[in-house]
């Protein structure tokens, strides 16, 4: 077939809305053809027949009744359609209506649907195929819903359309129970079936169908295909089974960028991130190079690995590539170098930044907040302002962070108000950051206002509010007000026993520290972390019984981290207990962190108040002899 010249969907919109047939230039064909490009060839006989081509057939009227001139009077199908008989009219009508999902205005698409109906067309299982996709990208599923229950032949193409239709709106369930249905009705499903189902399985968490599909793939040897491959990869993935996502994965033949993606994506999903990276390295040794998003994955994982050294190499491989002028890259690699606190590379990269967006700024004041820089990130802010960069929710809390470390309670106030004024109070994050706020200033009664103040509360806020009432010595409080969330059937997770338990240890309440640390695994089946085990080691240090607090170390299922052992010689030096548990745990300290002066110092200091002078110099040499000074404190008072 020859055309005159390319046409674009809008071109046959503009045809049907202008009431002119598009003319092509054709060689010798039997009957018209729709193809998926849209491409439909009258026979040139039927053409030639039309006596006057700008003009219409009477019978080719379709009128639609308006409200305004705005909206479309009458939509009009070529004369040409008509005269090549019923078949080619099915043919230009789902045609045009799947052309219509990328162009014109909703009036006229909503006009192409009357007219379906007008000619009878309503039931045709291609046409209602076409418009229930129509309908699907503009979100309207009730729409979609009724057109597909109440066309009476429903073929595969038609079932999976409906299928894919709920999970582009969200309905994942529906999605799963339409499936079923399709079975039910003896449809055999197909590969783009199965892509569309395994979709809502990842997203509903419903192992036991993906399990199923997956089987049935493999029966019909669909497992093969590269497409359904990846979709099992993510299904597994999302479900939480990653060791099921990496036998699928390694078992693909071929694989390409997406099937690398899923399966990075899934390890930084299930906290297993020094896999992630060494599936990078894998990924291209196979000269498969990773996208933008990979790459600001992969980044944003290198602080939980510990991997300063894979962040410097990932950083030179960004630069090589040319990805350094990238705002999310660059954003990316900014946060990450904040968590291991180097201020200067953070300052350097975001200097380099070609835009810098409001993500951008909000990085730098929370990379200076949590590296111990309250007073950069406040500077950093002003900066912002300067650049006339609108803040957001992130920023505020960032803020919020670096006032409740400097003292700054009027600074802190204003910009409660602030976030009053653009309407952000509502956020839960930022409230939950007001609330921490107050309570570390000492404000309790302000925080409690706060928190009573909110319609819907979620687990951040809660514990904000349990651990505020911890830090300001208020245990029973904290004890009651988590007795209350409980009442509520909110169910506590890792964040909230910490801000309990640690409560339990600001106050002394040791039987009631206990007593939750038990029921997290027994009551609410949530495995203790080192954050929960050094609550217990301060509970314990905190009543001087530092020998039950070693013994408690020792029985820990994980290697004890900096923090553990920060803690008990912290306490060592306050019970002044037996200063072999302190030597214990200095040599501990130092093998993990060898730079750490605090150790040192702080076994000096004990030698020196036990009479040791000699121990006491010996570790002041060891200062020396490792090129290590004690840091200058400062305050901002």
């Amino acid at each position: 077939m020859i055309l005159s010249k390319p046409f674009k969907p809008s071109d046959i919109i503009s045809a049907i809305i202008q009431l002119r047939p598009i003319k092509f230039l054709t060689q010798a064909s039997k009957s018209p053809i729709c193809s998926e490009s849209h491409n439909f060839e009258p026979p040139q006989q039927l053409f030639d027949r039309i006596p006057n081509r700008n003009t219409v057939d009477s019978n080719s009227h379709i009128y639609c009744p308006t409200k305004s001139e705005k909206e479309v009077g009458a939509i009009t199908l070529p004369s040409w359609v008509f005269l090549g008989g019923s078949n080619s009219l099915r043919l230009v009508v789902s045609c045009i209506v799947r052309a219509i999902k990328v162009t014109g205005s909703v009036d006229t698409k909503r006009g192409i649907h009357a007219a379906v109906i007008k000619n009878g067309f309503e039931s045709e299982v291609a046409i209602t195929t076409a418009l229930i996709a129509f309908y699907s990208s503009l979100h309207e599923l009730e729409s979609a819903r009724r057109l597909f229950y109440s066309t009476p032949i429903k073929d595969l193409i038609l079932w999976s359309a409906m299928v894919s239709a709920c999970c582009k709106n969200g309905q994942f369930i529906e999605a799963i129970d339409t499936f079923g249905e399709m079975l039910s009705f003896g449809v055999t499903p197909n590969n783009v079936s199965l892509l569309s189902v395994l979709l809502a399985c990842a997203n509903t968490n419903a192992l036991l169908h993906g399990k199923q599909i997956h089987g049935y793939a493999i029966r019909k040897e669909f497992d093969s295909e590269i497409s359904l491959s990846n979709s099992l990869v993510d299904m597994y993935a999302k479900c939480g089974k990653l060791d099921a996502a990496m036998v699928v994965f390694n078992g693909t033949n071929w694989k390409d960028d997406i099937s690398w993606k899923n399966i990075i994506f899934g390890c930084i999903e299930n906290g297993r991130p020094r896999e992630a990276h060494r599936l990078f390295y894998d990924m291209r040794a196979s000269c498969i190079e990773p996208d933008e998003i990979t790459i600001r994955n992969v980044v944003r994982t290198c602080s939980q690995a510990g991997y300063l050294m894979f962040i410097l190499g990932l950083h030179c491989y960004i630069i090589k590539n040319g990805l350094g002028a990238s705002t999310s890259v660059g954003t990316a690699l900014l946060r990450a170098y904040a968590e291991f606190k180097e201020v200067e590379m953070v300052q350097a990269l975001f200097n380099q930044l070609h835009h810098k967006d409001h993500i951008a700024w909000s990085a730098m004041i929370s990379a200076y907040s949590h590296s111990g820089h309250p007073d950069l990130a406040l500077e950093m802010f002003k900066q912002m302002q300067l650049a006339k960069e609108e803040a957001n929710e992130i920023t505020f809390v960032s803020l919020l962070q670096a006032c409740s470390l400097v003292g700054a309670l009027e600074l802190g106030k204003s910009i409660h108000a602030h976030v009053t004024r653009l309407v952000f109070v509502s956020n839960m994050f930022v409230t939950s950051a007001l609330i921490d706020f107050y309570c570390k200033l000492g404000k309790l009664r302000e925080a409690e206002i706060l928190f009573g103040k909110l319609q819907k509360r979620d687990l951040v806020c809660w514990s904000s509010m349990i651990n505020g009432y911890g830090i300001n010595g208020c245990g029973e409080e904290a004890i009651q007000i988590f007795y209350n969330m409980l009442e509520r059937g909110l169910m506590p997770n890792e964040v909230t026993f910490v801000s309990i338990l640690s409560a339990c240890s600001h106050c002394g309440l040791v039987d009631e520290g206990w007593k939750w640390f038990r029921s997290m695994k027994e009551k609410f089946g949530i495995s203790s972390t080192l954050a929960h085990y050094t609550c217990i080691v301060d509970l314990l240090g905190r009543q001087g019984r530092v020998e039950e607090a070693l013994e408690f170390v020792n029985t820990m299922p994980m290697e004890p981290d900096i923090t553990v052992w920060g803690v008990l010689l912290s306490w060592c030096r306050a019970a002044h207990s037996d200063i072999k548990i302190a030597e214990f745990a200095a040599e501990r300290l130092i093998q993990l962190d060898p730079s750490n002066t605090s150790c040192y110092v702080t076994l000096s200091n004990m030698y020196s108040k036990l009479g040791l002078w000699g121990d006491a110099k010996r570790i002041r040499g060891l200062m020396e002899d490792n090129s290590l000074r004690k840091t200058a404190g400062f305050s901002m008072v």
